[in-house]
């Protein structure tokens, strides 16, 4: 489930680090949405109505010629994804990178001139890796002192 579009920035460590209680707040929510989810869309597969949620986001309509026990679950589905999309897009909102919807989010940083990005998993609590934009999460390196990530804002 991507966000909208929407303009990535730099973020400072200190900047990024500010915002980890809001993200940590946020994915708690996204993850009782999702765990809210599963079984509903498992009723909905039972039912011969299966609905795939990484995709489901933009295109689950509620098929008005199925049943009326599908009718019910997938308009439940649907505003589960509608509240999970508004909580993302929320984040997404503040120029920082949604990878995965359980809480995993890069921000853009620059590192001795050059873009990386600082890495935040749920459940860390502070931002303390970081990657290449080319090597991804996989490529994951520990920040140490004397690395000093820049941001955009003025100060």
């Amino acid at each position: 489930m991507q966000p909208r579009f929407v303009a990535i920035r730099h973020f400072s460590l200190s900047e990024a680090n500010a915002l980890v209680p809001r993200l940590s707040a946020t994915f708690d929510r996204a993850r009782v949405l999702q765990r809210r989810m599963e079984p509903i869309a498992k009723e909905l597969a039972q039912l011969g109505h299966p609905a795939e949620l990484a995709s489901a986001a933009d295109s689950l309509v509620v098929d008005e010629q199925a049943p009326e026990r599908v009718q019910k679950l997938q308009g439940d589905l649907r505003a589960r994804l509608g509240e999970l999309r508004a909580l993302l897009e929320d984040l997404a909102q503040l120029g920082l990178e949604i990878k995965a919807v359980d809480g995993l989010v890069d921000f853009r940083s620059k590192l001795r001139g050059k873009t990386v990005c600082l890495c935040w998993r749920f459940g860390e609590k502070r931002v303390s890796q970081w990657h290449n934009l080319e090597t991804g999460f996989a490529g994951r390196q520990s920040i140490k002192d004397g690395d000093e990530f820049e941001g955009e804002l003025l100060h």
